[in-house]
């Protein structure tokens, strides 16, 4: 498995800023944001930058669809998670990947002390793992697996079409 830390995924990472919104902000607001910057999640941040939650995919699903609130009306600090679980930057990517699949997350926030220095998504690991020599694309953006899917594709139908000339 991987020999590096959640520190170095972060600097890794192709979108270095936090998207965040403040509590106030809509649902439909916040998802326009995610939408747009085609991330998961955007961290909540309250008076003075202080990282209040986070607000997912998955609370869209639970919280917003499944209890059929109104995104327009809906203020996302009634609907985030409210512990945003974090790690320091030298935890290692192994044991970022346990915590997140143990307690079920798929963000972990990096911090030192105060400092907020990233976002991961169990996405980040898993690409980090997946394909480590290329520069990781933000969380959503699927132009690297796409084209490593159509790679993946061609190479099976050219086998596939290798088979038949025997």
């Amino acid at each position: 498995m991987a020999t590096y830390s959640v520190g170095d995924l972060i600097r890794h990472k192709e979108l270095q800023e936090l998207v965040a919104v403040a509590p106030s902000a809509t649902v439909l607001e916040a998802v326009d944001i995610m939408s747009g910057r085609e991330v998961g999640a955007v961290l909540i941040r309250g008076a003075g930058g202080a990282i209040e939650g986070i607000f997912t995919e998955r609370d869209v699903l639970k919280r917003i669809v499944a209890e059929q609130r109104d995104p327009k009306s809906t203020k996302v600090a009634d609907v985030m998670s409210r512990n945003v679980r974090s790690v320091a930057p030298g935890t290692a990517v192994e044991q970022a990947l346990q915590l997140m699949v143990t307690h079920r997350y798929r963000h972990l926030l990096v911090q030192e002390g105060a400092q907020v220095l990233g976002l991961i998504s169990i996405r980040d690991i898993m690409y980090s793992l997946i394909v480590p020599e290329m520069s990781m694309a933000p969380e959503g953006r699927h132009g690297h697996m796409r084209s490593r899917a159509e790679e993946a594709v061609r190479l099976l139908q050219s086998a596939k079409g290798g088979e038949g000339q025997r």
